[in-house]
């Protein structure tokens, strides 16, 4: 993590990076929202140039997006919720035999909610994925995530903040490849004062990032 700001009441946001050498880099960036939850990444390129500023614009990062429940009893409501840019409209996308497409209004604070009724969806593993639009701005899918419809009903325990588990760098309730690409941005090199305090807490806390660091990671892997 080599930066992080507070986004506005419109979610609009601005971060400033100095001391770049010129070359070209890949910049990942994520949202958390109230509840804790981070947003999937949103990678692009960027080519720097010695001695210039370089101004990047029109960033429209996915909704955070959870579930209520871990597994539904089929007919019974799932409700699927998430944050992004305030008034924004929702298109949440359900993963089943047959896809469905519903939508959801964000309110003044970018809080979304919908209660999907289980009824037409067959009995097994589903998942959800959301995006936002907003004035002729469409953001990129949000992760997925899943869910089940059986015969019972059992609430999902809670994630965002509470679910950052040992090696779970961005706090999504995985250890995965984008775990590994976090860790591996800090290798044999000094990481920053926000990274500090990660690496303390879901690394080994020595302060830097080596091959401990990524044995870690392996033992507690989830993919």
């Amino acid at each position: 993590m080599v930066a992080t700001t507070v986004a506005g009441p419109d979610a609009r946001f601005q971060i400033e990076l100095t001391g770049l050498s010129g070359g070209n880099y890949l910049f990942s960036v994520y949202s958390e929202d109230s509840g804790g939850h981070r947003s999937s990444l949103l990678v692009f390129p960027v080519s720097v140039t010695k001695g210039t500023t370089t101004n990047i614009s029109g960033i429209f990062i996915a909704p955070t997006i959870d579930v209520d429940k871990k597994e539904v009893k089929r007919g019974e409501n799932v409700a699927i919720f998430g944050q992004t840019t305030p008034n924004a409209e929702v298109v949440i996308n359900v993963n089943s035999s047959q896809e469905l497409f519903v939508k959801a209004s964000a309110d003044t604070g970018g809080a979304y909610l919908y209660n999907l009724d289980t009824s037409p969806l067959d009995e097994g593993q589903h998942s959800a994925k959301s995006k936002s639009a907003l004035n002729g701005e469409v953001s990129a899918f949000s992760r997925a995530v899943g869910f089940a419809v059986g015969q019972v009903t059992t609430i999902k325990p809670p994630t965002g903040k509470a679910a950052c588990g040992k090696a779970d760098l961005n706090c999504d309730g995985h250890v995965n490849l984008v775990d590994f690409s976090i860790a591996a941005f800090w290798y044999k090199r000094p990481i920053s004062a926000a990274f500090q305090a990660i690496e303390k807490e879901r690394l080994n806390g020595d302060g830097k990032v080596d091959l401990v660091d990524f044995s870690i990671m392996a033992y507690y892997w989830t993919g």
